[in-house]
């Protein structure tokens, strides 16, 4: 589905935020600029600066965006392939083709997760949050009948799984974010098969 050019300019404007956000982090540290000198970095007024992000943690960090309904709507109809992991994995690897971050953004969040602990308090919060909502999916998908267990560990194996190949896309930028998680999926798959 294409998006409009709203959208569009949204994710842009999102984008160049938490770019400039990064870099001024980068240079000054957390407490090193204002929104202000953010705003102007980033060429927006204050007030749309604030219509985007509610402050410097968020702006560093990033916006998450929900995944695309009909990806969504499909895995939760049990497709695309009828086989949970499988299903999984085709989703996380197509919401990671959407303009996912490039190893060298992925190397620059976690530096600054590394030197402050607000940022590093910020991602296990989205982490907990993201866990929950996947685990949640997984369960309406498989019905009432699915063990707690095996949500569990398929949400935990997917997220487990993203953070191998974030450190995979780091060592080798030579393939996409999404190309690495499948990699990993595969290889993680071979493992534990009889």
């Amino acid at each position: 589905m294409a998006k409009s050019a709203n959208e569009v300019r949204r994710q842009r404007t999102l984008r160049a935020i938490s770019s400039c956000a990064r870099s001024l982090a980068d240079e000054h540290g957390l407490d090193g600029f204002t929104m202000d000198q953010l705003a102007e970095s980033v060429g927006v007024s204050r007030r749309t600066l604030f219509n985007y992000v509610p402050g410097k943690v968020d702006a560093v960090l990033g916006i998450s965006e929900p995944p695309e309904s009909e990806l969504v709507e499909t895995f939760m109809r049990g497709g695309p392939t009828g086989h949970l992991l499988t299903d999984v994995k085709e989703l996380i690897v197509v919401l990671l083709d959407d303009e996912g971050p490039t190893p060298a953004e992925v190397a620059q969040v976690r530096r600054l997760i590394r030197s402050d602990a607000r940022l590093h308090a910020a991602v296990h919060e989205r982490f907990a949050e993201v866990m929950e909502r996947f685990s949640d999916g997984i369960a309406q998908r498989e019905g009432e009948d699915v063990e707690p267990l095996t949500v569990r560990l398929v949400a935990t194996l997917a997220l487990s799984l993203f953070d191998i190949a974030l450190d995979q896309s780091l060592a080798d930028d030579s393939i996409s974010l999404a190309q690495h998680y499948a990699r990993v999926f595969e290889a993680a798959m071979v493992v534990t098969r009889p």
